[in-house]
């Protein structure tokens, strides 16, 4: 067909399909063009788009169904074409790179005591696929409560957000300490009126404002340090969650003495150590009561840094950051430290985003006629995390994770684009890093 033919096709008709496959028509004799006039760049073009239309054609979506063709095949084409070209990661397609990225749309059905409903979700593939986010899934699915413990910094809360992000719910987070009252759990009455609790707003899926939710992730974040007396509140609403009679929803009373019936809730229970023992780190933990320990058994769990989603997801483009603070996070371990300070999600996310507002001078503007003269350096950030610690430790800390080098090393990326830091030496160190800790993590949640 010719270009005016397939315009006039465009133009014509209202089929979506036959108007997108015209226009993909379109585009391909229009790079041809450029092409044979010495456009190296419309040559690389075409080239990547055969890649792409392979890789359409291998999914049910591309309308090819099963193929030959594998993600790691096409990403490995893609790779050599970018290699030879002009064109970097950054210059593609939004939805290719989501789909290089292993980012897949995931409906499920959730069977309410009083309804069906099905949920949408977009998650990467790697995410979903993750051992510990498949046990808590399958939790969900089987209205389990579920109890994450582990050291600090090693993403349980990180983790009940990411469910609440796949889910559509959600997240209530209720922080447990001595002073935790009745009030913040149920609700109750205050002098500027009534105030609802974390429970009743997640249990009957309402806001503060009695606005519906699909549903609602309830954390009971740092539940070891719970007054046991005011835990007993809870006790009951998690005993409720698996107790359906003639298929109604359990209910329960609110702060005004109301009957509210349950909708869609999953609760996640986090805590640096399990609920039958103190540990002399964490001292403001209480022993709690076999009964409340009894309403997470069989989905309990201790969890541990997950660096592949860390890598991969929060510290994509970043690996010299990663693995520096990887290897500083595994020394504070080894030499107990961690009551002093940890390399948590939300450090590596600080390291992360600092350096990037250094670097890139858009996000140094604080507005149209202000800009940061002297923005926060790597080197600042580190050392403020280092000064948690005590002197001698500070010192162990430098040498051990060799920090001079590390310096060095954020002197040679600041001579590189912010969207090429990361070198091959650099990924193998990660990868290698990273089947080391898949190993460990599937020893503790097998």
């Amino acid at each position: 067909m010719t270009k005016e033919t397939l315009q006039n096709l465009i133009d014509s008709t209202t089929n979506p399909e036959v108007i997108a496959m015209a226009k993909a028509e379109l585009q391909k004799i229009e790079l041809e063009e450029q092409a044979s006039q010495g456009d190296a760049l419309s040559q690389a073009l075409l080239g990547l788009k055969g890649v792409v239309d392979s890789f359409k054609m291998s999914t049910p979506q591309g309308g090819g169904g099963l193929s030959s063709i594998s993600k790691e095949e096409v990403e490995e084409m893609l790779k050599n074409y970018l290699a030879k070209s002009k064109i970097s990661y950054d210059d593609l397609d939004i939805e290719l790179r989501t789909k290089l990225a292993g980012q897949v749309k995931i409906q499920l059905a959730l069977t309410t005591p009083t309804s069906q409903t099905l949920v949408n979700s977009a998650t990467l593939l790697e995410q979903f696929e993750r051992p510990l986010f498949q046990k808590v899934l399958s939790d969900w699915k089987a209205r389990n409560n579920v109890y994450l413990f582990g050291g600090a910094g090693t993403g349980k809360t990180y983790m009940a957000n990411q469910i609440a992000d796949f889910l559509g719910y959600e997240y209530i987070e209720l922080n447990c300490n001595q002073f935790t009252s009745p009030l913040d759990i149920l609700g109750g009455q205050t002098t500027e009126g009534y105030q609802k609790g974390k429970l009743e707003m997640a249990w009957e899926n309402k806001d503060e404002k009695g606005n519906p939710m699909n549903g609602a992730v309830l954390c009971l974040d740092e539940l070891p340090k719970i007054d046991p007396n005011t835990a007993g509140i809870l006790n009951s609403a998690l005993a409720k969650v698996k107790d359906f009679k003639e298929g109604k929803a359990p209910t329960i009373r609110n702060g005004r003495g109301e009957t509210i019936k349950m909708g869609n809730i999953f609760i996640i229970a986090t805590g640096n150590t399990k609920l039958n023992e103190t540990n002399v780190e964490y001292e403001a933990n209480f022993k709690q009561d076999l009964s409340l320990q009894d309403r997470f058994s069989g989905s309990t769990y201790e969890v541990t840094v997950d660096y592949e989603n860390e890598f991969n997801v929060i510290m994509n483009g970043f690996a010299f950051i990663w693995i520096y603070m990887t290897k500083l996070r595994e020394i504070i371990i080894r030499d107990k430290m961690t009551s002093w300070g940890f390399v948590s999600i939300r450090i590596m996310q600080s390291m992360r985003d600092t350096y990037i507002v250094y670097r890139d001078v858009e996000k140094q503007k604080v507005n149209k006629e202000l800009t940061l003269v002297s923005p926060k350096t790597l080197k600042q950030a580190l050392d403020s995390f280092l000064n948690l610690f005590k002197p001698n430790q500070i010192d162990i800390l430098k040498r051990d994770s060799d920090y001079d080098t590390f310096m060095n090393i954020i002197e040679t990326k600041e001579k590189l684009p912010l969207n090429k830091l990361n070198t091959e030496k650099e990924v193998e160190t990660a990868q290698d890093m990273i089947q080391q800790n898949k190993q460990l993590m599937a020893s503790k949640i097998a």
